[in-house]
């Protein structure tokens, strides 16, 4: 049994439309599912947790939906020993699509689930919000408090990414909204404790981002050389850098060629602590949990088994 989650929302309704492909080949081929469609924010949490809770053995779930659906899918399963994710990519950005090379044709990625050739065990990391009371977070793909999470914050709300979706084109609206914040951009000081042990101080903080895979904000490199399997957080650090400076920097990032512009630091680590002088956004997988100026970013031990 397949356990479907549909946002039908994802990509300005893409997702309804690839879902009536995939149900077409199911029905086609006599294959048992069931399906719910998300209603609203945190609704895919609430149905991944029913399915885990309700059903024994093995549970077959698969996403069709974008990053975010994929964050609250991750956020309602509590122990993968017996859970099997399969991904039908949908949305706008797709990055953890992209980087597991998950066909964006809704027919072949539901091929790939039905007839899977292995299974990959995924790392995902989870965020704790030591000062605002807001509950940890868990994260698939990308992480990060700054410059990031402010584009983000603000795409989730534009109606510009509404109307992009529409021609196929989501991922520019990030773009042109990460240009838009440079002009108004206010760097900050920040404390960063790595694996609990190691003490940094940095000025004119742009952006921290701990990254499980490559890709963020719609197929941007953030961390080249990040290997979603090694147990570790592919950290980048944007800090001292000019307004001038960052419009420079920002082209490199489309090629992951930032990581040799002084300026930028990149690391692995277990764990990381930031504090600010600031409250500033947090996001995970391109969703914002909190406006805050204390986290604490780790690797979850337990990893994530996938279809592929």
């Amino acid at each position: 049994m397949y356990h479907f989650i549909i946002n039908p929302k994802s990509s300005s309704g893409k997702g309804i439309r690839y879902w009536q492909k995939v149900k077409d080949v199911l029905d086609k081929n006599d294959i048992p599912y069931n399906a719910v469609f998300t209603r609203n924010m945190g609704h895919a949490i609430e149905i991944a947790e029913n399915i885990c809770i309700k059903n024994e053995g093995i549970k077959n779930i698969i996403i069709l939906g974008g990053d975010g659906t994929i964050n609250e899918v991750i956020n309602g399963i509590h122990s993968y020993k017996d859970v099997l994710l399969g991904y039908v990519p949908s949305g706008s950005s797709n990055d953890l699509a992209r980087s597991l090379k998950i066909s964006k044709d809704p027919e072949k990625a539901l091929e790939r689930i039905l007839n899977p050739v292995k299974f990959m065990y995924l790392d995902h990391g989870i965020i704790d919000f030591p000062d605002t009371g807001t509950k940890s977070r868990k994260f698939a793909c990308s992480s990060g408090i700054g410059y990031d999470a402010n584009v983000c914050h603000e795409v989730a709300v534009s109606p510009l990414k509404k109307s992009l979706n529409r021609f196929g084109a989501g991922k520019f609206v990030y773009i042109s909204i990460a240009l838009k914040q440079i002009l108004t951009l206010k760097p900050c000081s920040a404390t960063v404790i790595i694996d609990g042990v190691k003490k940094n101080t940095y000025n004119r903080v742009l952006l921290i981002s701990s990254m499980i895979h490559k890709y963020e904000g719609g197929g941007l490199i953030m961390a080249p050389h990040a290997d979603p399997t090694d147990g570790k957080l592919s950290v980048c650090i944007v800090h001292g850098l000019s307004k001038l400076k960052v419009f420079i920097l920002m082209p490199t990032i489309i090629f992951g060629k930032h990581v040799n512009i002084k300026g930028v630091e990149t690391f692995d680590c277990s764990t990381i602590e930031i504090i600010t002088d600031r409250d500033l956004a947090v996001h995970t997988d391109g969703e914002v949990p909190d406006i805050c100026s204390h986290i604490k970013v780790s690797i979850v031990p337990e990893k994530i088994r996938m279809i592929l």
